[in-house]
């Protein structure tokens, strides 16, 4: 592998200093329909995934940086950085600190509590997974009463309807659902307060700790891969470093990083990966190490050839089809399509895993302001989060509920 990296060192070097500039925080989506519709009474196991679609020219893998997540071991310590640095935390853990905590504010005359009904309707902006929002929406009607028009979009187009919404003074949506903290940056511009009361209960680091973006589940970045391919190829995928295997060219398939959380999660544990692999550091004017992620990023990028996809729910079919060896996805979503199939290996990378929050949000403004504030409550609550464990592949954000047997744990790394 070492000889491999190093042939690979100008490779990767040469790809950096061609690659785009970086991702434009505000950039738009492309157009595209948005599927709206009621949820079904009965949740769906699995996942459906979208129509394929011819990847656009214009979609690039960027390199946004790390935020409130890091890279961990799976099952073993994470590869250190640098001198003796480690990459933090493995998963969210609970803590005795004083967290902030709201009560709920349920509609004049409805009976206080978590279990309330209180009937009414609801519009969700959601880019999550058909198997997620199956797990988690018809539970939420059955318990509240609360009818949900579920809209799926790309995460990009959730933010960026909000915001033309919020501006209009006219939201449309109630609650926004998918993407980590990031997606959520223009905070009390485009959102409520609101903390749960449920808020306490959830480990500490998954908590609502601004009051604008609740964390509802844990994303884990895999490596999902076409076993049968990658065979017929004699190529052995187990880390970020092997997706740059010459025989994988044009075969490595990556969602849009400005369009799809799930990409843009994956882009930066490939970055991170990148910065732990000598073959792409560099040495600056003082003899320093100058870590190589972004070389990395670009040898990738280079390696996809083009293969970018509108959406991560894309990336698996290329992936089932065939169209592509392997792709970047989330956990969850390669998990749920490895158990229908039979045919997609989830691999989780050597070189340690980026666990990220899949958060939720309130509107500004929202019509249906106590429904939502309902729907907050629920998705970080007890009840749901062991419904939804029950359901599909779900790392909790909350303590004590289970994670299914085979899951691999994921571990803090020591330097």
């Amino acid at each position: 592998m070492d000889e491999q990296l190093d042939a690979l060192d100008e490779r990767g070097k040469k790809a950096a200093a061609d690659a785009a500039d970086p991702m434009d925080a505000a950039g738009a989506a492309e157009p595209e329909d948005a599927a709206s519709a009621s949820v079904p009474d009965g949740p769906a196991d699995g996942l459906t995934g979208a129509p394929a679609s011819a990847p656009s020219p214009a979609r690039r893998f960027h390199a946004p940086k790390l935020t409130r997540r890091s890279l961990v071991g799976a099952g073993v310590a994470a590869l250190a950085v640098g001198a003796g640095a480690a990459f933090g935390i493995a998963r969210c853990t609970a803590g005795d600190a004083s967290v902030p905590s709201e009560p709920k504010s349920p509609e004049p005359g409805a009976a206080a509590g978590p279990d309330s009904r209180r009937g009414g309707k609801l519009v969700m902006y959601t880019c999550c997974d058909d198997g997620l929002v199956n797990a988690f929406v018809p539970a939420f009607m059955q318990e509240t009463g609360i009818v949900v028009d579920v809209r799926r979009m790309t995460a990009s187009e959730c933010r960026d309807s909000v915001a033309a919404e919020v501006a209009a003074g006219r939201p449309i949506a109630d609650v926004v659902w998918g993407g980590d903290e990031s997606w959520y940056a223009a905070g009390e511009a485009d959102y409520e307060k609101y903390f749960s009361s449920e808020n306490a209960n959830v480990l500490d680091g998954c908590r609502n700790t601004s009051g604008y973006v609740t964390p509802a589940t844990r994303e884990v970045c895999v490596i999902a891969v076409n076993s049968a391919r990658a065979e017929e190829l004699s190529v052995e995928i187990e880390g970020y470093a092997d997706l740059l295997d010459e025989r994988l060219a044009g075969l490595v398939a990556v969602a849009d990083a400005g369009t799809d959380a799930a990409a843009k999660s994956s882009a930066e544990a490939a970055r991170a990966a990148g910065d732990l692999l000598s073959a792409f550091s560099t040495t600056v004017e003082d003899g320093s190490a100058q870590p190589g992620g972004d070389a990395f990023l670009a040898a990738l990028e280079a390696q996809a050839g083009g293969n970018v996809r509108a959406t991560s729910e894309d990336v698996l079919e290329d992936v089932l089809s065939g169209a592509a060896v392997t792709g970047l996805v989330y956990e969850q979503q390669a998990a749920a399509m490895a158990r229908l199939t039979g045919e997609v290996e989830v691999v989780l990378p050597r070189e340690g895993c980026l666990v990220a929050h899949g958060c939720t949000a309130i509107v500004r403004g929202a019509t249906n302001l106590a429904q939502a504030q309902g729907w907050v409550d629920f998705v970080c609550g007890e009840t749901a989060q062991k419904g939804a464990a029950a359901k599909v592949r779900l790392r909790s954000v909350r303590d004590g509920v289970g994670e299914k047997d085979d899951f691999v744990q994921l571990t803090v790394g020591k330097a």
